[in-house]
């Protein structure tokens, strides 16, 4: 999947460095895990490849905040980055947004309702 090159460039200069203060478990080496397993599910998929990146680059931002309640955060941290706008329109802008906080709730509902909520259908 083919990812803006300027979209890359903004993540691993300004979003990838906040995620080497979190604990070893989420530094910038587990978003980039995420990131790459998020690229190669979702040539499954009928998506948008940016929008794929750029939820799994944004997906523990909110760890900045503290572990409780960080996907309500990391949704809030999407929402405010007006950088995000070069890229992306504000429905798709809040759709990044509300994606993050839905598979955090994942362990609060069943796995398949959330996975239905949280993904397209599958291509062919």
């Amino acid at each position: 999947m083919n990812v803006n090159e300027e979209l890359i460039r903004y993540v691993e200069r300004e979003i990838l460095p906040r995620y080497d203060a979190f604990d070893r478990a989420h530094r910038r080496d587990h978003a980039l895990t995420v990131i790459a397993a998020s690229l190669r599910l979702a040539r499954y998929y009928e998506v948008n490849p940016d929008m794929v990146y750029a939820v799994a680059a944004y997906h523990d931002t909110g760890l900045r905040e503290g572990r409780g309640r960080h996907h309500e955060a990391s949704a809030r941290i999407v929402r405010e980055d007006r950088t995000l706008r070069r890229w992306f329109t504000e429905a798709e802008v809040a759709t990044i947004a509300e994606r993050r906080r839905i598979t955090a709730r994942r362990r609060d509902v069943r796995p398949e309702r959330s996975m239905a909520v949280s993904w397209p259908k599958p291509i062919g």
